[in-house]
């Protein structure tokens, strides 16, 4: 098999003078490419990647912020909260009003309190203190009921810490009465001086 014979065309010395300024323009900006390629774009890149983990860290750092703020808002709140429950607090004068509000409700119930018993523990700081008041109740169940419940929905911050039910029988059976140990605690609050 034979190839046909191409010609190549031959062009004046003319023309080919006139094409050797546009050669020398597109072989110069074929070096710019290739210069600005390897020089300008890949440290660009690096720029831009150096960006993104500035960005990255900077988005970070602000969702700690907000975490952060959002934890303060909380214990603000819960600090407020604290504080409203501090002033609630009983103080260690209106200790007393408290027993003889206990006294005057076991009236109203039918229910006896041959006595009472205080324990206020030593203050420290300004934290609230604990007292405790000890009594023994005696009354039929009905009343006993009524008193306790009564004291469990008292609107003051007391809790029954202990409670010991025995039964008291006298001769006559339909006069059984219940005997209730009974330790409630309260805290006080600091009087300021």
């Amino acid at each position: 098999m034979t190839f046909p014979n191409l010609r190549i065309p031959q062009l004046p010395k003319a023309a080919i003078r006139s094409l050797v300024p546009l050669t020398v323009l597109a072989g110069m900006s074929v070096v710019g490419v290739m210069v600005i390629s390897v020089y300008g774009l890949r440290p660009a890149e690096e720029r831009l990647r150096i960006a993104e983990q500035v960005f990255q860290s900077a988005k970070q750092a602000q969702a700690d912020l907000q975490r952060t703020k959002a934890q303060q808002m909380r214990a603000q709140a819960a600090q407020r909260q604290l504080e409203t429950v501090r002033q609630a607090l009983p103080t260690q004068g209106e200790f007393t009003s408290l027993a003889l509000a206990l006294s005057e409700l076991a009236k109203r119930e039918q229910v006896k309190i041959p006595g009472m018993g205080y324990d206020i523990h030593k203050p420290e700081g300004t934290h609230p203190v604990k007292a405790t008041i000890a009594f023994k109740a005696m009354g039929d169940y009905a009343a006993i009921y009524r008193f306790l419940s009564r004291l469990e929905s008292a609107e003051s911050y007391l809790v029954i810490e202990s409670l010991d039910v025995a039964s008291e029988h006298q001769r006559d059976q339909a006069t059984a009465r219940i005997v209730v140990n009974i330790k409630v605690v309260t805290y006080l609050r600091h009087e300021a001086a």
